[in-house]
């Protein structure tokens, strides 16, 4: 069951409480301006700066070991690698109908990918160039995240978290956020070491926040809490961890950075579209 706390929000343009653990620089997947950003918060006030314009609307962004940026463009059907030391752009896989959610294996070899409207998860091998099928008719997908015992999770049908084989694919457990409305509960997905827990982006029937599923060494348990934002106009969807208690939030017009021990927001910098964020390495 679904537990309900209202967030006391303090909200501005820019950065109104300091904490020493949080990120400096965020990359940033704007997908209604069809571009790759930088957001530096240790400027007054924040600064937004464009590294690539995509020609298409991206949806979610990762970084690999090496510092480049890995992104997926829906509508191509395409994932693509940006490397902002270079400047340069590359393609790594296409004919992925719909990619959003992204997420690296923990052995650094394959890229996993959601197929939305296919319910599938496509696993794409860095070495070879090839995709085979992980796991399918899981519904709508979205976040995908694994945990440090090597625990396999997605978004399935926006109000179910969906513990995988993360060899097979096959369904091992599921945990439902809250009756199944439209497009309603979570959609980006982030294992976090600060809490030991997962945590996803949450618009739903229930509240626009975030919400935390406690994982163990076995998987998922039988409950989660959710964390309301008092506001408007936002829609929680790309979320990452910096492992200090801070969550960064891509939330269409905004980022926002939500600090887990105070339950505040300390962060809202209006960026006119996000949805995929990632931190910069070295600048947390």
């Amino acid at each position: 069951m679904i537990a309900r706390r209202a967030i006391g929000l303090v909200f501005t343009l820019v950065l109104l409480i300091t904490f020493s653990s949080s990120a400096q620089e965020l990359y940033i997947a704007n997908e209604s301006q069809s571009k790759l950003q930088l957001l530096n918060f240790n400027t007054t006030p924040p600064q937004l700066t464009t590294l690539y314009n995509i020609g298409a609307k991206p949806d979610d962004l990762i970084l690999n070991s090496l510092g480049q940026l890995i992104y997926s463009v829906p509508a191509l059907g395409v994932v693509n690698l940006y490397d902002p030391f270079a400047g340069t752009n590359t393609t790594l896989v296409s004919g992925m109908s719909r990619a959003r959610d992204l997420q690296i294996t923990p052995d650094g070899q394959s890229l996993l990918i959601a197929l939305y409207p296919l319910g599938q998860i496509v696993r794409f091998n860095f070495a070879t160039g090839t995709t085979t099928v992980l796991a399918k008719k899981l519904g709508n997908v979205n976040g995908i995240a694994y945990d440090p015992y090597g625990n396999l999770y997605a978004v399935a049908k926006y109000n179910t978290i969906v513990q995988l084989d993360p060899v097979t694919g096959a369904v091992l457990n599921t945990l439902v956020l809250e009756p199944h409305h439209g497009i309603n509960g979570a959609d980006g997905l982030v294992y976090d070491s600060y809490t030991g827990s997962l945590w996803g982006a949450h618009a739903g029937t229930t509240g626009i926040g975030v919400v935390q599923i406690p994982v163990t060494a076995a998987g998922l348990g039988s409950s989660s809490s959710l964390y309301v934002f008092n506001t408007t106009g936002a829609a929680p969807d790309g979320i990452k961890s910096d492992g200090k208690g801070n969550l960064y939030i891509g939330a269409i017009f905004t980022v926002l950075v939500y600090n887990i021990p105070t339950n505040t927001i300390t962060h809202r910098v209006v960026t006119k579209g996000a949805d995929g964020v990632s931190l910069v390495p070295g600048t947390y």
